[in-house]
C-alpha cells in the first residue's frame, strides 16, 4: 500500500477510535452504584480475558518476552484507566476529557526527540490553536455543578499516564503486532490494577444488569476496538498527529453528556470545541512533510 494511502487509513482508524472513546466516556459517567476503580477493575479483567482468548485462538502464546515488551504500556494503560474513570465520576465529562486532550503539549517534544518526527510550522501553529481551544473548554466549565477540583486533578494524573502509554505504544509497535501488543499490555494492566482495586476497597458490585451491560459494551468498544485501531495507526501515522486527533474525544463526549446526562455546557465551551475541530481539520488535511512519512523502525534521519 502506498505511503499516502497508509497515512489516510491510519487517520481514519484513529478518528473512529477516538469517536468510540468519546461515546464511552458518557457511558462510564452514566453507570450508577459503583466507583471509578471498580469500573476500571471489571473493564480491565473482562478486556484482558477476551483478548487472551482471541490471541490464543489465532495461534498466539502468552510469553515472558511478550509481557516484557508490553510492560511499560500496560502499567501506564492501567493507571490511565483507573485515574480517568475516577475523574469521570467526580467532575464533568467535558473537564475530564478536555484535560486529557492537552496531551499534545507533552508529546510534541517527545515525538521529535525519540522518533524523528518533523512537523511543519503551519501544523505547529494550528496545533497550538487546538490546544488553546481545549483550555477554553476547561475554563468555561469551572464553577458549574458537575465541576470538581479533585476530579480535575485525577484527570491530570490520567493525562500523564496517557502520555506515557502513547510513547510506550509507539516503541512497542516496532517489535509486536497490534493484537499481540494489546493482549500483552492488557494482561499486565490487569495484574497491576486488580490488587490495587482490592487494597483500596473499590466498590466492585454494579447496581444492576444495566450497569453490567454498559461495562461490557465499554470494554468491547472502547477497551478493545478503540485501542486496537489506535495501536494499528501508530505504525502509519506520526505520534503528534494521532495525539491531535484525540482532541475530538472531548467534543464527542460533551455532546453525549449534554444529550443523555443533562450536563450543562456554556457558550464559551462550545466556542472552544469549535476551535478544536477547525484546527484539527487543518492539521489532518495538511500535506505531510517528506521526513514525516518515515516508516516506524527506519533509522531516524541525522
Amino acid at each position: 500500500m502506498p505511503t499516502t494511502s497508509r497515512r489516510t487509513a491510519g487517520i481514519l482508524a484513529t478518528t473512529l477510535g477516538v469517536t468510540i472513546w468519546g461515546a464511552s466516556s458518557t457511558m462510564v459517567k452514566s453507570i450508577d452504584g459503583i466507583d471509578g476503580p471498580g469500573i476500571a477493575f471489571h473493564r480491565l479483567l473482562i478486556g484482558a480475558a477476551v483478548l487472551v482468548v482471541v490471541h490464543l485462538a489465532r495461534g498466539g502464546r502468552i510469553t515472558w518476552s511478550l509481557l516484557r515488551v508490553s510492560a511499560f504500556g500496560g502499567i501506564a494503560f492501567g493507571l490511565d484507566i483507573v485515574l480517568f474513570f475516577s475523574a469521570l465520576r467526580e467532575t464533568s465529562v467535558a473537564n475530564a476529557t478536555v484535560i486529557g486532550a492537552l496531551q499534545p503539549i507533552l508529546l510534541a517534544p517527545i515525538g521529535i526527540r525519540l522518533f524523528g518526527e518533523q512537523l511543519g510550522r503551519r501544523t505547529l501553529v494550528w496545533s497550538a490553536v487546538a490546544v488553546a481551544g481545549t483550555v477554553v473548554v476547561v475554563l468555561g466549565a469551572t464553577g458549574l455543578p458537575a465541576w470538581s477540583l479533585r476530579g480535575d486533578l485525577l484527570a491530570v494524573g490520567a493525562l500523564l499516564s496517557w502520555t506515557a502509554y502513547f510513547v510506550a505504544s509507539k516503541q512497542a509497535r516496532q517489535q509486536l503486532g497490534t493484537l499481540d501488543y494489546f493482549t500483552g499490555l492488557s494482561v499486565v494492566a490487569s495484574v497491576v490494577i486488580a490488587p490495587y482495586a482490592l487494597v483500596v476497597g473499590a466498590d466492585l458490585s454494579p447496581a444492576g444488569p444495566s450497569d453490567w451491560v454498559t461495562i461490557v459494551v465499554v470494554t468491547v468498544l472502547s477497551g478493545a476496538l478503540g485501542h486496537v485501531l489506535l495501536n494499528w495507526s501508530h505504525e502509519h501515522v506520526p505520534l503528534q498527529v494521532v495525539s491531535l486527533l484525540t482532541l475530538l474525544v472531548p467534543v464527542v463526549a460533551t455532546v453525549g453528556a449534554v444529550t443523555f446526562l443533562d450536563e450543562r455546557v456554556t457558550g464559551l465551551q462550545w466556542l472552544g470545541m469549535a476551535a478544536v475541530v477547525a484546527a484539527l481539520a487543518v492539521v489532518v488535511l495538511e500535506r505531510p512533510a517528506r521526513r514525516e512519512l518515515r516508516e516506524v523502525g527506519e533509522p531516524v534521519p541525522t
